[in-house]
């Protein structure tokens, strides 16, 4: 049965719960324990969803803090204006619509947030450097490589410009920024555990080679978890598509799927993942173009982003996070480094969804 994404709901700044907790927070000294996530669930009626956002709010404004174990507290007075920060986004220029949307998010709660949010896409390393050479400096820059290797001398700069400096969509091992990514551990986890359900043992992986750090991953993640079932390298390869050098995406995927099928009458496999930044039609165009169909001869499952629908097209099985949950996690982390300065430099995953629709409906044996 295909189940859609749920549409994203979100404590707004003007939400009950939020102007309950921020009138407590006003009331109270600092160190006093605000009521817990089950109790305002019950005293409101509303979602966990509804309530831990409106915590996150405040947790942004500055007003309290959450220890682990312990519960969340008033950290100061409602009088003390939260400090308006300063934030500078860098994305590198491919098109790519769920960084676009990530990007959009974080200047728009910033924005509300009364901070003051600058974005600016870029093409060439160097040309950017030179922008920056001013004596402007910024409370935070966040920087989306996306496909493009992260330049030594650019991020050099922006820990000069910048109070700290978060990677959006990456790891920062040895980097000392902080960094938000997927969790390339748990994706593949999820894919692969959903397909071993549905029967499947012959899958052939997907990625497009284009060095980007979580395709990497997962597709590492995949062949030792392969190799772990008792899989064979044929059973389960790892095939590298070209990227197209000119947009994100592999350059012919058409041609990949049809190698892959190497003239048979059937796919050698019965289910492939695709790693890349391809959207929703071109994989099922490329399948179409070796008389292919999905889930007829061939389930199929992408890494991608669950709340755009140019993804998934409601027909692909997805994994990954939706943009609304990475925009409020790049917007947690900022908050949380604000707070916390001094603090290790550290990588923080999210957590994915699997979204199963049509393309891996059916079982095989």
């Amino acid at each position: 049965m295909t189940s859609r994404p749920p549409r994203p709901q979100h404590a707004s700044i003007r939400h009950p719960v939020v102007e309950h907790l921020r009138l407590l927070a006003g009331r109270s000294e600092p160190g006093t324990r605000l009521p817990t996530v089950r109790r305002l669930i019950a005293e409101f009626g509303v979602s966990q969803h509804i309530v831990q956002g409106a915590f996150e709010t405040l947790r942004r404004e500055g007003l309290i803090s959450t220890h682990v174990g312990k519960g969340t507290f008033v950290t100061r007075a409602e009088g003390a204006r939260p400090k308006t920060r300063s934030v500078l986004t860098l994305l590198y220029q491919h098109p790519y619509q769920r960084g676009d949307v990530i990007a959009r998010l974080v200047h728009q709660k910033l924005s509300i947030d009364g901070h003051q949010s600058l974005t600016l896409s870029y093409s060439n390393a160097t040309h950017v450097m030179g922008l920056l050479e001013s004596n402007a400096r910024y409370d935070a820059a966040i920087l989306q490589p996306r496909s493009s290797t992260i330049s030594v001398s650019l991020l050099a700069l922006l820990k000069q410009r910048a109070d700290f400096v978060l990677l959006e969509s990456h790891a920062a091992e040895h980097l000392d920024v902080d960094a938000v990514s997927n969790d390339p551990a748990k994706t593949t986890d999820l894919i692969v555990s959903h397909l071993f359900a549905k029967g499947h043992r012959r899958i052939a992986w997907i990625k497009e080679d284009c060095g980007n750090y979580f395709f990497e991953r997962t597709a590492a993640f995949f062949r030792a978890y392969c190799a772990g079932a008792g899989l064979s390298a044929d059973e389960a390869p790892v095939i590298d598509a070209e990227p197209d050098r000119d947009r994100l995406g592999i350059r012919d995927l058409p041609s990949v799927i049809a190698r892959l099928k190497g003239g048979r009458r059937r796919m050698p496999c019965t289910a492939i993942v695709v790693a890349s930044f391809v959207e929703g039609r071109a994989v099922i165009d490329a399948l179409r173009a070796s008389g292919l169909e999905t889930p007829r001869d061939v389930a199929v499952v992408r890494l991608g982003t669950p709340d755009l629908d140019s993804d998934h097209l409601g027909l692909i099985t997805i994994a990954g996070r939706p943009s609304t949950r990475a925009a409020d996690t790049v917007l947690a982390r900022l908050a949380w480094r604000w707070n916390n300065p001094a603090a290790p430099f550290r990588t923080y995953f999210d957590t994915p969804d699997l979204v199963v629709f049509a393309s891996t409906s059916g079982t095989t044996g």
